[in-house]
């Protein structure tokens, strides 16, 4: 399983390592949300604190195959280029490939140990979501920089309405900084991840986001047992029902 497969398995829960013989057990809170970069080049990755980077295709769309150093996650985007250039990177310690769109080449859906990623238009049609949602991907991007803070009810349903048409983890590129009770929201409608283009944002926002992601708790489940009205031919035929049972006992006793 590729790094961000098990990440995004685990978020909102608490890794352990440790146990046994003496060791000294640690404990990691996964986000609920993580916090990706896209970035032109390695080198911007540096002093950045992410939890993913997304290393840009180059000047032809093909993959880069220079590692992200110090990066726990890393992996390319492509829209252009062949597989070499994919293995290059691959071999590299690139951990999953993201297809910019169809134009990408079909060897970034190869089925290997990599996560698979894709850039989905605004604007696909009810067949071909069908076609992204039987494919290979752990994750989707969906593109939010037009999102305007505070979320309203309508941009709400917006987001809901794409998301409603896919299973597989969704990652929302934006350039806004939401604050606790936006992020609370993008959380509970299924956002698994915010990606920010490299430079978009002040390290200072970035420190504030991650505090403030750090304190938010895994979405709550809603309890399925409810209480049921029952309809009125329902209520009738109960009542029918008793009333037949106190003439049975009432017999009972004659």
């Amino acid at each position: 399983m590729s790094k961000i497969s098990e990440r995004l398995t685990k978020l909102g829960q608490t890794e352990r390592s440790g146990f046994g013989f003496g060791a000294r057990a640690t404990s990691t809170k996964v986000p609920v949300i993580l916090i990706g970069m896209s970035i032109k080049k390695a080198s911007d990755a540096a002093n950045v604190n992410a939890d993913l980077f997304i290393l840009g295709a180059d000047a032809k769309g093909a993959a880069q195959a220079t590692a992200v150093k110090d990066a726990e996650i890393w992996g390319i985007s492509v829209y252009g280029g062949s597989a070499k250039e994919i293995d290059a990177a691959v071999e590299a310690g690139a951990d999953f490939v993201v297809a910019e769109g169809e134009s990408a080449p079909g060897a970034a859906l190869r089925d290997d140990d990599t996560a698979k990623g894709f850039v989905v238009a605004p604007d696909v049609t009810e067949d071909r979501a069908n076609a992204i949602e039987a494919g290979p991907f752990e994750f989707l991007i969906l593109d939010g920089t037009d999102l305007k803070l505070p979320l309203n009810v309508g941009t709400v349903l917006d987001i809901q309405e794409q998301l409603a048409r896919y299973s597989c983890h969704i990652f929302l590129k934006v350039t806004a900084v939401p604050d606790q009770i936006n992020l609370e929201l993008l959380r509970d409608i299924g956002i698994s991840a915010l990606i920010y283009e490299g430079g978009s944002i002040s390290k200072e926002d970035l420190a504030l986001l991650r505090k403030v992601i750090d304190l938010l708790e895994p979405k709550k489940q809603k309890s399925s047992a409810g209480a049921t009205i029952p309809r009125a031919s329902e209520s009738t035929a109960q009542d029918e029902e008793e009333d037949h049972d106190h003439d049975l006992d009432d017999d009972d006793w004659e």
